[in-house]
């Protein structure tokens, strides 16, 4: 019977057209509201994580020996301070997993440019490794990476921010750095490229692990190089900085005193609280469009009970069970929703596109909109939800009308 009663409250849906499409509107704009919120709202998510990525450091953490400890309120050189080479890099690598990148870095290596009248530079570099993915999410302005066997070679190659490629040539055509002669720690390097990375007064360099190892290192013991690692996701960031702890505790017994586990961990919560309220501060919003429609959806149902009384009489009184009238009443409801929310999920799609094309062309911000299938989970579920809801009163109004009364009704 239960097939029996679907079928029939189907069948009642297409007898009356005007008013299923009319009953249809509310959630047809509700769900249309709710797609085109959160496909807007994963699309800026997407921009924003791009902008962390490039412009910020929340995505990194690093792992700093220790060059002095404190006793009584004074600093001491430590005896032991730790000096990491490649393959402490590699063998952090392998425990991080591909999700993670590492690389050394070491900050206050001299640089000399070549110009007279800005000479010495204090550079921060980056070692680039064989088969790694690169610490940094940089694209680049001008020039090409490093090729595999300038790598392994340990080539006299570097690669510049934009502050060192302007310092370099005293331009913003960062094309113009490309091929000219710089000193690294007294030994001669020829730039290949210009990153859009870090946009800072910085200056940063990158160089190959081998030209890393034969000009850093021999300087690095007042200062040794530290271990950079950043995580694909900013939602990384927690699993990384507690398996990066327990990788440093199990190579260095007491490693609490000898090195430093540096990250953004406060700004990283707030960053993701940040979108996550987003998300629900928008979802709640429109989902009061939904509520709207839901409420409309009863009262077309409440309608549509009072005016086959007398159907629902001849059914109860031929065998029909309240059960029956009670599937039947729901099938009509979530036919009606889903329909509406199927038809709001593409109208919220179009809308989603042109906000986020809007968007493009007044701010030049590469936002696009995201359709998911969380969102498309989300818009299904709110339709059985809704119907569910709002036609369960009229559905069970009907199930307990009385059979003779219901067939006197006219």
């Amino acid at each position: 019977m239960t097939a029996t009663s679907i079928a029939i409250g189907c069948r009642a849906l297409a007898a009356n057209p005007l008013r299923t499409v009319l009953s249809t509107l509310g959630v047809i704009m509700g769900t249309g509201a709710l797609v085109a919120v959160l496909s807007v709202g994963d699309g800026v998510e997407a921009f924003a994580r791009q902008q962390i990525a490039g412009t910020t450091d929340l995505q990194y953490l690093a792992v700093v020996p220790r060059t002095s400890r404190n006793v009584d309120g004074v600093q001491f050189p430590r005896p032991d301070t730790l000096s990491f080479v490649q393959a402490d890099a590699d063998a952090l690598a392998s425990t991080l997993g591909p999700g993670a990148a590492t690389a050394l870095r070491w900050s206050g290596a001299a640089m000399v440019t070549g110009l007279p009248h800005d000479s010495i530079r204090a550079t921060e570099v980056t070692a680039e490794g064989a088969g790694a993915p690169r610490v940094e999410t940089a694209e680049l302005a001008a020039g090409r990476w490093f090729t595999e066997q300038e790598v392994a070679r340990g080539d006299s190659v570097v690669i510049v921010s934009p502050s060192l490629a302007g310092r370099l040539t005293g331009s913003t055509d960062y094309s113009r750095a490309l091929g000219l002669s710089v000193t690294l720690q007294g030994t001669p390097l020829r730039v290949v490229g210009v990153t859009t990375t870090p946009a800072t007064p910085a200056m940063v360099s990158r160089v190959p692990i081998a030209t890393f190892s034969h000009t850093v290192l021999p300087i690095a013991a007042a200062r040794p190089p530290s271990l950079v690692v950043r995580a694909s996701r900013i939602e990384d960031m927690p699993d990384l900085i507690a398996r990066t702890e327990a990788w440093v505790a199990s190579r260095w017994p007491s490693s609490g005193e000898r090195v430093d586990i540096q990250s953004r961990t406060e700004r990283i919560n707030q960053a993701r609280q940040s979108m996550l309220i987003f998300k629900l501060l928008m979802g709640s919003i429109t989902g009061i469009s939904l509520l709207v429609g839901g409420i409309g959806i009863m009262n077309v149902m409440l309608a549509s009970v009072l005016e086959r009384t007398r159907e629902i009489g001849i059914r109860r009184a031929t065998g029909a069970r309240r059960h029956d009238i009670l599937t039947q009443f729901l099938a009509e409801s979530v036919a009606v929703t889903g329909a509406g929310s199927a038809l709001g999920v593409v109208l919220g799609a179009g809308a989603a596109m042109a906000t986020t094309a809007v968007m493009r062309a007044k701010t030049q911000a590469p936002v696009h909109a995201a359709l998911t299938p969380t969102t498309l989970v989300i818009a299904a579920l709110s339709a059985v939800i809704i119907g569910v809801t709002f036609g369960l009163y009229p559905a069970r109004r009907a199930a307990q009308l009385s059979p003779i009364d219901a067939i006197r009704t006219e």
